[in-house]
């Protein structure tokens, strides 16, 4: 009798533990779906400061080319607001057998007075940025590695061709010399 009623028991605590693995299962299933869902049908919420980046928000497809040796390259951009609405976030993931993988944070400086875009990458890479913003149709990031000391300027060179068309370029130099572009991609929603 006592070995039956133990099998009992143990059928019973097994029955409640997978009932409750079930429940802390589907919990976390109704959690992931439900902020899945609120932030795909949420628009940007931005900073004032940051509305015009809106434009960039969302995913977008680019191909270009390594500029000197006429390379192709590929990359998705997903674009979305960041840390309740104060900054930007700009996910950057080469396409094989390209191995780049980035993430950005663009916010806005209010005592300098101007835009900060702090890039960390799959390399180990990290750099900060500067831009007044845009110029006409034109967003240009300059800085450099926060390297000590630094080994070249930096630039991105953003130009909006239409509403959901914009070309991205990556320009070094050395010194006070010109500007080089390294690779250079078109960008389609």
């Amino acid at each position: 009798m006592k070995g039956l009623q133990r099998v009992g028991i143990l059928r019973a605590m097994w029955k409640l533990r997978t009932a409750f693995v079930l429940l802390v299962a589907s919990l976390f299933i109704t959690c992931g779906a439900h902020a899945q869902s609120s932030a795909g049908n949420s628009p940007p919420t931005l900073n004032p400061a940051l509305e015009s980046f809106t434009y960039f928000v969302g995913h977008w497809n680019c191909e270009g080319e390594f500029v000197a040796v006429k390379k192709p390259t590929a990359a998705q951009i997903s674009i979305a607001s960041d840390l309740g609405g104060s900054a930007l976030s700009f996910r950057w993931d080469d396409n094989p057998p390209n191995r780049f993988h980035a993430l950005e944070l663009w916010g806005f400086d209010r005592t300098a007075n101007h835009f900060t875009n702090f890039i960390h990458d799959n390399f180990g890479g990290v750099r900060q940025f500067n831009s007044a913003g845009w110029e006409g149709d034109t967003l240009t990031w300059t800085g450099n590695a926060l390297a000590t000391p630094p080994t070249t300027n930096e630039r991105f060179v953003l130009r909006r061709k239409s509403a959901k068309e914009f070309v991205i370029a990556y320009d070094t130099r050395k010194g006070q010399g010109d500007w080089n572009t390294i690779d250079r991609l078109t960008c389609r929603q």
